[in-house]
């Protein structure tokens, strides 16, 4: 946590980059264990990584996932998995997720258009939730602003869920992110990079030093 704000710095592929993100206050750290994404890290170079993770703050990275998946990521060692889905796809159920894992192992990210509601049904099933920005063509990752203005209304409306804001985070925007969005958790990933899955560790000092500097110390 940096001051009041809880961060997340997802797409970790390597230790020297989980040490970074520890050490500038990260409260979680996401793997991506999706084959499809540039950050992915595959099964057998994990079990490495996550012993570099406290084990409260390891975050597996999936989209549609089922739920023996989930299941199997929980062994493995992770604290929450976050699921990426399209709800208009019906290629993933949530439900199934919470009732093999456990709500409050589960976050969702559903794959919104901007300005489209927040699927209601999705609150009970999961303790978190990542707004991120929309790509028809890809789950997260893509550097492109999200709707902040919905992730402003949905932070007021259930205020008793952790909302996870994500899409376009940098050293440049992380002040009005919390200012002006009022965001809860930060989710920094491609905005942190020198390359899919490589971290900038200057850039990851500079967003603790920006959120310490603008009033979060």
């Amino acid at each position: 946590m940096i001051g009041r704000t809880l961060i997340k710095v997802c797409g970790i592929t390597r230790t020297a980059d989980a040490a970074v993100a520890l050490d500038i206050g990260a409260d979680y750290l996401g793997v991506n264990c999706w084959p499809g994404s540039p950050r992915h890290v595959a099964p057998e170079r994990r079990a490495a990584l996550l012993r570099e993770i406290p084990a409260e703050k390891r975050v597996a990275v999936t989209v549609n996932p089922s739920a023996d998946e989930v299941a199997g990521l929980v062994k493995e060692g992770f604290a929450v998995v976050q699921a990426h889905y399209d709800p208009a796809e019906k290629a993933c159920d949530p439900s199934s997720l919470s009732s093999r894992i456990g709500r409050q192992r589960l976050w969702l990210a559903p794959r919104l258009a901007d300005g489209a509601p927040w699927p209601a049904g999705l609150l009970e099933l999961a303790a978190g939730f990542v707004h991120d920005a929309h790509d028809r063509k890809a789950f997260g990752g893509t550097g492109t602003r999200s709707d902040w203005k919905r992730y402003v209304a949905l932070l007021h409306a259930h205020p008793g869920s952790l909302w996870v804001l994500a899409g376009g985070l940098s050293p440049d925007n992380v002040h009005s992110a919390v200012h002006d969005a009022g965001a809860s958790c930060l989710d920094l990933n491609s905005g942190v990079e020198l390359a899919p899955g490589l971290k900038s560790a200057a850039k990851l000092h500079e967003v603790r030093q920006r959120l310490h500097n603008n009033g979060q110390s």
